[in-house]
C-alpha cells in the first residue's frame, strides 16, 4: 500500500480553479499539522462493546483482530463502550479533549476545542456505476460527458435510458453538448433493468444545496436549492430498479459500497456527481458557481467515533485503546484508508486498489466539501425523501411539503 497526501482535500476554494493534484501539491500545500500522539501500547486482553453503522463496523473488527480483543457488536448505543456512526450521535458522550492522549488525537484532526467525537475521515459521494457498463452503453468519452452534464441533459438521459432498459433500441442522448447513441440491442454484460438503486446514503446529497445557500440555514436561502434536490429525488423514485444488482447507478459514499461489496466488488466503479435541478437564481454563494455545484462530487464525512461517558472504567479504557489505535497506529491507519476506504482527517489516503486510486485522483481535481450533519438531522432528511416513495404525480403541493420537511430537518428559520 502507498499512502498519499492530497492537499486539495482541505481547500474547497480550489473548486473552480481546475488545478491538477500536482499543481496543488507544489503551489498551495497547507501547513503541515505537527500534532503527534504517542503510539498506543499493545492492548491487554480485554473486551470491547461497539455500536457501529454497517459501513464503519469493519474498523472495529480490524482493531479487535489486530489486538486480540473480544468484540461484541450491539444494536443498543447506550450499552456500547465505543460508537462508530455515520453522523454525530446523541447521548452521553465523553469529551475527547478531557483525556491527554485523546486530546492529542483530536489535535491531529485539527480539533482544539471541546468535542464529543473524533472524525474517521471523508469519502467520495455521488452516483456510482460500473465503468464497463457505461462504456458498453454509450462508448468512449461518455463518463467525462456524464460527469459534466447539466440538469436537463442528465434528466433527459435518465428518461431515455429507462425506456431503453425496458425495450432496447438505438437512441441518441446529448451529454456535455455532444451526442452519444445507446445501442440497438443490449450488449453482453449489461443486465440492469432499472436506472437507480435505492441510495445507501441520502443525507450527504444535501451538501450542494447548503453550499448554494452559502451555508445559511434559512428558508429564503434554502428553498430554491431544496426545490432542486426534490427534482433529483423524484427522478430517482420514478426510475428505481428493484434491487441494487439490477440498477445502473447507486447514490452512496464509497465507504458504504466497500462495506457492502468489498474492494473486489467495487473494482471498476466510476463516479458521477449527484445532479440537482439548480438554477443560477438559487445561489446566494459567491464561492461556487452553478457548473461547479453540478459537476463536482462531494467529499462527504464518512463518520465519527465517540466514547460512551456512562460506561465503566474497563469499558472506557477499552474504547480509548481502540480510538488511539485508529489514530496513532500504522495498522490503524490502514484500517481507515484501506478497510474503510476513507481519506483520513490528516489527509492520507490509500491507492492500493483502482477505486481508491480513483478517489485520490478525483479529489485532486475538484470537490465539494461535505456538510456536517448530526444523526437526528440525517434521519429526518432520509425520512423526508422516503415519504415520496410511490408518488406518481409530482404536484406543487408535494414539492412544497418536501421542501418544508427538509427545512425543518435542517433547522432552517425564516
Amino acid at each position: 500500500m502507498r499512502i498519499m497526501k492530497s492537499a486539495a482535500l482541505v481547500l474547497p476554494a480550489l473548486l473552480l480553479a481546475g488545478c491538477s493534484l500536482a499543481d496543488v501539491k507544489t503551489a498551495v500545500l497547507p501547513v503541515e499539522n505537527t500534532a503527534t500522539i504517542e503510539t498506543a501500547p499493545t492492548a491487554a486482553p480485554q473486551t470491547l462493546t461497539v455500536y457501529a453503522s454497517d459501513a464503519l463496523a469493519p474498523a472495529a473488527r480490524a482493531y479487535a483482530e489486530a489486538q486480540g480483543v473480544t468484540l461484541t457488536m450491539t444494536a443498543d448505543a447506550a450499552a456500547a463502550n465505543l460508537l462508530l456512526t455515520d453522523h454525530a450521535p446523541g447521548g452521553s458522550l465523553l469529551d475527547v479533549t478531557s483525556d491527554t492522549l485523546l486530546a492529542a488525537a483530536a489535535a491531529r484532526a485539527d480539533i482544539t476545542g471541546n468535542a464529543s467525537t473524533l472524525p474517521l475521515g471523508r469519502s467520495l459521494y455521488g452516483y456510482w456505476a460500473n465503468g464497463a457498463v457505461l462504456n458498453a452503453l454509450l462508448g468512449d468519452g461518455a463518463l467525462t460527458a456524464l460527469q459534466g452534464a447539466g440538469w436537463e441533459e442528465w434528466s433527459d438521459f435518465v428518461e431515455t435510458l429507462s425506456a431503453w432498459l425496458d425495450e432496447p433500441k438505438a437512441a441518441t442522448v446529448t451529454l456535455s453538448g455532444s451526442d452519444y447513441t445507446l445501442p440497438e440491442a443490449r450488449p453482453d454484460g449489461v443486465t440492469a433493468t432499472g436506472v437507480f438503486a435505492a441510495p445507501a446514503d441520502r443525507a450527504s446529497g444535501y451538501t450542494a444545496a447548503l453550499l448554494a445557500a452559502d451555508g445559511s440555514r434559512t428558508a429564503d436561502a434554502l428553498t430554491g436549492p431544496l426545490n432542486g434536490v426534490y427534482s433529483a429525488v423524484t427522478l430517482e423514485w420514478d426510475h428505481m430498479a428493484d434491487s441494487a444488482e439490477n440498477a445502473v447507478f447507486r447514490r452512496a459514499k464509497l465507504t458504504d459500497l466497500l462495506a457492502d461489496c468489498g474492494s473486489e466488488g467495487c473494482s471498476g466503479l466510476v463516479l458521477i456527481p449527484f445532479k440537482c435541478n439548480f438554477e443560477d437564481s438559487d445561489l446566494t454563494t459567491e464561492e461556487y458557481n452553478l457548473d461547479g455545484l453540478l459537476d463536482y462530487p462531494v467529499l462527504a464525512d464518512a463518520g465519527c467515533l465517540a466514547l460512551n461517558a456512562d460506561t465503566d472504567a474497563a469499558g472506557l479504557k477499552a474504547a480509548k485503546s481502540a480510538a488511539l489505535w485508529l489514530y496513532s497506529n500504522g495498522a490503524g491507519e490502514d484500517a481507515l484508508t484501506e478497510t474503510l476506504g476513507v481519506v483520513t482527517p490528516w489527509n492520507t489516503a490509500a491507492d492500493s486498489t483502482a477505486v481508491l486510486a480513483m478517489q485520490i485522483e478525483q479529489v485532486g481535481t475538484g470537490i465539494l466539501p461535505g456538510a456536517v450533519l448530526d444523526t437526528a438531522t440525517a434521519e429526518a432528511l432520509t425520512a423526508n425523501e422516503l415519504s415520496l416513495q410511490g408518488s406518481e404525480k409530482h404536484t406543487k403541493a408535494e414539492r412544497t411539503a418536501f421542501v418544508d420537511g427538509a427545512l425543518a430537518a435542517l433547522g432552517a428559520g425564516e
